[in-house]
């Protein structure tokens, strides 16, 4: 028993130890209960936040699939009207957004445009275009450039700072929401949604979504405007092509792919048949190989000059002058020529009639200055005769013998028919420049008339026919041609005197006169001097003479009024000639017999038949 006295000891040992370990269960216990409770807080606090994620999860899943939407409506070829309905329904799956606006604005002109106006209670009224700036909520937004919450208390408030004065349509809203839409990289626009409801008021949140819905929108209103601009320049540029002055084609392949209206008019052919043909159909043919050339030439970068004149043939047959500028450039992704023509064949003819008239300045102007060559020497000789015949008659009259004097007055008289006739030359051609000749025709026995006009000429020229051997040829007697016995004169009575007075060293003189194949001939030949061949094609002009004439006297005037009147008779005349060798001139006139049918026109006749060989004939 010698252990009782400790058992109460460790009977309180035991207490404390279970006491001590109480207090140890209740401490674990509590710091179970505060870790449970820990965890339990986690648990809610994570549950919250997955939830939270899951919302937002959800929410950008939406956002992204409106914003989607949004971007495949603006690219489906919507009207604007039309995809900003579509947009305004989409917005309706993110917000409250049963009464929406847009607003544009316009900077330059300081007006606003309500595109898309969809109000519960103001309907579509609102929406206009070129409204004025106010102080209104739409404007508040576009001067703060920031998005707008307000309510019915703030919107007093801002009345009453005098931020909006000019609100308009129905204010009766609930909250009301506005966001800026930048356009082109300043503030253009504003999206709008207003609730009337008392249950659905707008936060920061809302702001939010709506602001990144204004973005997308923005976007798409820009692509819009872009295409709308593009459509107006399109436009605008399609009505100046249609209606300029100017034709405008494009060629490609060597074809018109393109041509306005106004290039039909100055081609004188239908647009359709235009582009239809290779591009040279309707060119001159003189001008159809330089336009390839030329067109190929630009094509393949060889400098070409830019403007040049064409010809081109109308429908009707008509010859027209263009004036062209051309340019290469890209045509449906293939190179091309782009083509500007205007009509120039009036200014065209107006140069060629200047042109023209400038020639005969110039030819008159010649005439001019040899008529003054010719008057001055032409007029000196026979003058200078007579003063020398006057003179000696006035100091020596007294003893000249009887044959002397007579020799003066001589003199003195064929001078003055000399000038006298050559003054009725010239005012024959100043007759037939001012009015033309009248050819009055009348029976005429040629033989008889010639036989006729050759013994006036012996008569006149006296001792210088002698020089030559004639040799004649006329028609039988009594056969009667219809002719103008004037102009037969100035004719022939010039060709002879001609012919006798360029023959100085004599040799054979032919003159013929016949019908041959339907026509009348008058052939002079001679076998003097000759012309020069650099001479020949101005030998008709008035005054003219050759250059190898020497001192033989002339006016220069004959063979332009046998000219004259051989037009007169509706003949014509040419010449051969070689220098030395002699000339030989061929009159052909139709042939007009008395009582018989009238002449053919000369140009259906055949050319006359040369000249045989002189004969050998004594001199």
């Amino acid at each position: 028993m010698d252990s009782a006295p400790h058992l109460p000891a460790q009977l309180a040992q035991l207490q404390r130890q279970y006491e001590d370990l109480q207090a140890e269960h209740e401490a674990l216990q509590a710091r179970h209960q505060a870790q449970r409770a820990s965890a339990d807080a986690w648990l809610a606090q994570r549950t919250r936040e997955l939830e939270a994620e899951a919302a937002e999860q959800k929410k950008s899943e939406s956002l992204q699939r409106v914003f989607y939407r949004i971007a495949e409506r603006a690219a489906a070829g919507l009207s604007f009207y039309d995809f900003l309905q579509t947009g305004h329904q989409l917005l309706g799956e993110l917000l409250y957004a049963k009464n929406c606006y847009i607003c544009l604005y316009n900077a330059e002109r300081q007006t606003l445009n309500f595109p898309y106006y969809v109000d519960e209670r103001d309907g579509d009224v609102m929406q206009a275009d070129h409204v004025p700036l106010r102080r209104g909520l739409t404007e508040f937004v576009l001067r703060t450039e920031r998005p707008q919450l307000i309510d019915a208390a703030r919107f007093r408030r801002l009345q009453a700072s005098g931020e909006i004065t000019e609100a308009t349509g129905d204010l009766s809203f609930v909250t009301w929401l506005g966001v800026p839409m930048q356009l082109r990289g300043a503030i253009g626009g504003a999206l709008v949604i207003q609730s009337y409801a008392e249950g659905v008021h707008y936060t920061d949140s809302d702001a939010d979504v709506l602001a990144f819905v204004a973005n997308h929108f923005s976007s798409a209103i820009e692509r819009y405007q872009a295409i709308d601009a593009l459509h107006k320049s399109e436009e605008r540029y399609r009505t100046v092509i249609e209606n300029a002055g100017v034709g405008v084609v494009v060629v490609q392949d060597e074809r018109m792919v393109f041509g306005n209206p106004r290039l039909a008019r100055i081609v004188g052919h239908p647009l359709d048949y235009l582009l239809s043909q290779p591009f040279t159909r309707t060119l001159h043919p003189d001008d159809a190989l330089t336009m390839v050339q030329r067109h190929r030439r630009r094509l393949r970068g060889e400098p070409v000059e830019p403007h040049f004149s064409f010809r081109i043939i109308t429908r009707a047959g008509q010859v027209r002058w263009l004036d062209l500028s051309a340019v290469k450039i890209e045509w449906e992704k293939a190179d091309a020529t782009l083509l500007f023509v205007v009509d120039a064949t009036a200014r065209v003819e107006a140069e060629q009639a200047q042109r023209i008239t400038l020639q005969k300045q110039v030819e008159l102007n010649e005439t001019k200055s040899r008529f003054i060559s010719m008057t001055s020497h032409e007029f000196r000789t026979p003058l200078a005769i007579i003063h020398g015949s006057v003179e000696l008659l006035r100091h020596y009259e007294d003893r000249l013998p009887a044959d002397k004097k007579r020799l003066a007055w001589t003199k003195i008289e064929d001078a003055v028919d000399r000038m006298t006739r050559m003054l009725e030359h010239v005012q024959a051609i100043g007759h037939a420049q001012a009015e033309p000749l009248e050819c009055k025709p009348v029976p005429v026995d040629l033989a008889d008339f010639c036989a006729v006009l050759l013994d006036e000429l012996r008569s006149v020229m006296g001792v210088h026919c002698d020089r030559v051997t004639w040799q004649v040829e006329l028609p039988p007697g009594g056969r009667h041609y219809l002719l103008d016995e004037a102009l037969i004169r100035k004719i022939v009575g010039n060709l002879l005197s001609n012919a006798v007075k360029y023959s100085p060293d004599g040799g054979v003189l032919r003159f013929s006169a016949r019908e041959a194949e339907g026509q009348l001939l008058f052939c002079v030949a001679d076998q003097g001097i000759g012309i020069p061949e650099q001479d020949q094609a101005s030998l008709f002009q008035s005054f003219y003479r050759a250059s190898n004439v020497g001192p033989i006297v002339g006016t220069g005037l004959g063979l332009s009024i046998v000219k004259e009147a051989v037009a007169c008779h509706k003949g014509r005349i040419s010449v051969s000639s070689a220098v030395g060798q002699g000339s030989c001139f061929t009159v052909v006139l139709p042939l007009w017999t008395a009582g018989g049918p009238s002449p053919l026109p000369l140009a259906t006749l055949p050319p006359p038949p040369a000249m045989p060989p002189f004969a050998e004939s004594p001199q």
